[in-house]
């Protein structure tokens, strides 16, 4: 029984717009699960920030929603900051 749900929630991959290198990540590369889809949108999100993270609060503020804090003392950066780089020559 649990297989032939697991089946039912497939879907062929010829209706999607995967490349040849995704499709080639699934295990089954005619077949399209939820759980598959949902690692490939999650890399496609990776390679389009080129790397980058981002903090939650900057996130949900992208998304309209604001994050209450008990204490505002402490914001850590998801990103670190630019480093400043010597001239040659100069220490």
């Amino acid at each position: 029984m649990l297989q032939r749900q697991n089946i039912e929630k497939r879907i062929p991959v010829e209706g999607t717009n995967l490349t040849a290198k995704e499709r080639a990540l699934l295990p089954d590369p005619n077949w399209l699960t939820e759980d598959d889809a949902d690692a490939i949108m999650s890399m496609r999100a990776f390679k389009q920030a080129r790397g980058r993270s981002y903090s939650l609060e900057d996130v949900l503020r992208e998304n309209g929603i604001s994050l209450e804090r008990t204490s505002t003392s402490f914001r850590a950066s998801a990103t670190p900051k630019a480093r400043s780089r010597r001239k040659v020559g100069s220490r």
